[in-house]
């Protein structure tokens, strides 16, 4: 089993990582020109939906290159999955609570959700990571990632007409 330290330290450069990346993930499709093939991995608007892309892809990247660091740790794929869920499902509950109590949206609390959602997603990780082994649990959160990078992939280029896709100003997905 992998030391809790190790796995500690994992999650601390985690959430570091996530926050440095996601911060300039915000800005990689429009300094791309808004080169299609960037649409796929960083916002290209600015609906809540899109904006999860700043939590998720940085976490799947910091996942699969510490996944040699920390080999033989329990639950692996499920603590990247609950990593996802939770800070995904933070930014996105919070959001919607506070702009429906303030009636619009605040950068700082933005910014505030987008950093307390890295920690709370990597505080959940370590927890599953000194667990007990759940198979169960690994295989279930395999399913889940794949139907939720599967989402993200599809809803980029065609997204739902529901409020997640809707941009401040109306629109949704990808527009000139």
């Amino acid at each position: 089993m992998v030391r809790s330290r190790r796995i500690l330290i994992f999650c601390i450069c985690g959430g570091v990582f996530t926050l440095i990346l996601g911060t300039l993930g915000h800005f990689v499709y429009e300094w791309s020109g808004n080169a299609l093939w960037t649409a796929w991995l960083f916002p290209v608007n600015e609906s809540v939906w899109e904006h999860l892309k700043l939590l998720i892809l940085p976490e799947v990247v910091y996942f699969a290159a510490g996944a040699y660091f920390l080999r033989g740790a329990n639950n692996y794929i499920s603590a990247l999955f609950f990593c996802i869920a939770v800070s995904a499902g933070f930014v996105t509950g919070g959001f919607y609570l506070y702009t429906s109590l303030m009636g619009r949206s605040v950068l700082a609390l933005d910014v505030l959700l987008f950093c307390t959602a890295i920690i709370l997603g990597y505080v959940t990780s370590y927890f599953l990571l000194t667990a007990e082994k759940f198979p169960l649990l690994t295989v279930i959160s395999l399913m889940g990632l794949v139907v939720a990078l599967v989402c993200f992939f599809t809803f980029t280029m065609s997204p739902p007409h529901t409020f997640l896709f809707r941009t401040p100003d109306g629109r949704f997905g990808i527009y000139p």
